[in-house]
């Protein structure tokens, strides 16, 4: 598998532009917990990223928020997030509360994210709203374009990220939620990546029902957000819709398995954090198998590793890392952020 190294830097012009760079270095016990790195207690040692999650399968919406932004505030530790990501459960389920909830935890000029059929992490795969924390030495560039035309959206987030896409750096990598169901979602990617190029992967999900959340409040529908994570680590993508009898029974089910096994390859030890945006489809299709897919997940990374994700309503991602990327459906697209 291949991997692409990934260097952020914050600089943007669009319709929004928001940049934040900053360095943390994080105190590491005498085993380190992001990459089992043995030192001595109190002695620092650096990672570029730093990420924690939190999880609330609650249905009062604000207790949700704030429950899942806690548990996302602890898990990172000391150290200062730059890009809070919150994915909240769309039906029967009160969006703005859930943000003010997340929101009287965090700073809301970090918070953005959409809304799910249901949210992801490593705590469940049923939940009302997930939450994710990340920082350390990463620099992050969000930018949002509202213009209808999808392939003409896509360029202007592509123009926005820009110039922080051609700083000297040995990769980065684009987070995309948005208003852009299957089969339009591909129009967006394709837009972002004729402009900075189809080397920088694209991942991320179509929200459901359309809805987006910029700086803590509900943007409304059509709205789409392009953010680009810089720092030196790795990436590892995959994207499918089937899976392997020998990961699972159900090939659905087993995707998600695979996609992890792709993404995360030999590096497990140094992995920081896995994105898993998920089909809305793909959930009900696997009845009472859903919990299983959290389950095969783990049998890769474990219970513990930080993952963060959402079922929507379109998928991005590259197949596999060094292939471009692309808007699909019915598939789950895996990326694990590597420390070095």
């Amino acid at each position: 598998m291949k991997l692409s190294k990934i260097v952020f830097t914050g600089c943007v012009a669009c319709l929004l532009a928001v940049a934040v760079v900053m360095t943390a270095v994080q105190p590491a016990e005498s085993n380190c917990g992001s990459c089992g790195a043995a030192g001595k207690a109190g002695a620092k040692h650096a990672h570029a990223i730093t990420a924690g999650t939190g999880y609330s399968a609650l249905e009062d919406a604000q207790k949700a928020g704030v429950e899942a932004a806690t548990k996302a505030k602890k898990n990172i530790g000391k150290c200062k997030p730059k890009l809070v990501l919150v994915f909240g459960m769309a039906k029967k389920f009160d969006q703005a509360k859930a943000l003010e909830g997340v929101t009287s935890v965090f700073d809301a000029s970090l918070v953005y994210g959409c809304a799910g059929y249901n949210t992801i992490t490593e705590e469940g795969n049923a939940g009302t709203v997930s939450v994710l924390a990340i920082g350390g030495d990463i620099a992050v560039t969000p930018v949002m374009c509202g213009k209808k035309d999808l392939s003409e959206c896509g360029k202007m987030i592509g123009e926005g990220l820009k110039k922080a896409s051609e700083v000297k750096a040995s990769g980065k990598v684009v987070v995309l939620i948005g208003d852009c169901h299957v089969p339009s979602n591909n129009k967006v990617v394709k837009g972002i990546s004729g402009v900075i190029g189809e080397k920088i992967p694209v991942v991320g999900g179509a929200a459901m029902g359309g809805t987006t959340y910029c700086k803590g409040k509900i943007a409304g529908k059509g709205k789409n957000i392009g953010i680009l994570i810089t720092g030196d680590f790795l990436v590892g993508c995959s994207t499918l819709n089937k899976g392997p009898a020998d990961v699972h029974a159900n090939p659905i089910v087993a995707a998600a398995g695979q996609a992890f096994k792709d993404a995360v390859g030999e590096n497990l030890k140094h992995t920081a954090l896995v994105f898993a945006f998920d089909c809305g489809g793909r959930r009900g299709k696997m009845g009472k198998d859903r919990p299983e897919e959290l389950k095969v997940m783990q049998a890769v990374v474990g219970t513990k590793m930080p993952l963060i994700g959402f079922y929507g309503s379109g998928e991005m991602g590259p197949k596999a890392c060094g292939q471009p990327s692309a808007g699909v459906g019915y598939h789950i697209s895996a990326c694990a952020l590597i420390n070095k």
